[in-house]
Formats: structure tokens, C-alpha cells, sequence
């Protein structure tokens, strides 16, 4: 259990600076007049992969080992697994430009919850 630990440790520091720079480099896109493109999206696709894996991490830390202190701190992870998609199903019918503002936000509240998850996870 203690490399499952490990892996979510570190997965939660990854995933919170990596949405912080996906957000960041969104947020300039939509600065220079950019709209929502196959980088931008690729990355947030990636991102969404690494919240799923760490979220089986956490899991398997949930029916195995230590549990959160705080039980907040599953909500966080929940809600992190389910924001992009659901943006994704309400931004997909909008403007490509209307879309990378909403996903550099998404990608920022999300980092949110990855800054709330650790503080929650005790």
C-alpha cells in the first residue's frame, strides 16, 4: 500500500500544477485571440486521464488502507473526475473562442480542488 500512497501523493501534485499551466496557457491563447484548438484540448484530455488514474489510486487507498481524515476530501476527487466532461458537454455546441475561455477556468478550478484535496486529505 505504500507505493499506492505514494503514487497518489504524487499524482495530486501533478495534477494541481499541471491544470494551473493548462489553465494559464488557455487563459494567453484566449488573450492573443485563440480559440479552442487540438493543443489546448489534447492537453486537457491528458489531464482528465491523469485525475482518473490518480482517482483509482485513491480508490484503492480507500478500500485498502489509510482513509482521509476529511471526508470532503472524496468530494474534491469526485468532483475533479467530473467537471471537464460535463463542461465538455455544455461548451461543445458553443463557439470555439467561447470554449477555451470556459475550459482555461475549468482547468483553474480544477486546480482548486487539487489545492482543496490536499489540504483535505490530512
Amino acid at each position: 500500500m505504500d507505493f499506492v500512497h505514494l503514487m497518489h501523493d504524487r499524482l495530486a501534485t501533478t495534477v494541481m500544477i499541471y491544470f494551473l499551466v493548462v489553465g494559464l496557457w488557455g487563459l494567453l491563447e484566449f488573450a492573443r485571440g485563440g480559440a479552442i484548438g487540438g493543443s489546448v484540448a489534447g492537453a486537457l484530455v491528458i489531464g482528465q486521464v491523469l485525475v482518473v488514474i490518480q482517482g483509482l489510486f485513491g480508490l484503492g487507498l480507500f478500500v485498502n488502507g489509510p482513509r482521509p481524515e476529511d471526508p470532503i476530501h472524496i468530494l474534491y476527487g469526485a468532483a475533479a473526475a467530473v467537471v471537464l466532461p460535463f463542461v465538455w458537454s455544455y461548451v461543445r455546441d458553443k463557439a470555439p473562442r467561447q470554449g477555451l475561455l470556459i475550459y482555461s477556468l475549468v482547468a483553474l478550478f480544477i486546480f482548486g480542488l487539487a489545492i482543496r484535496g490536499m489540504t483535505t486529505a490530512g
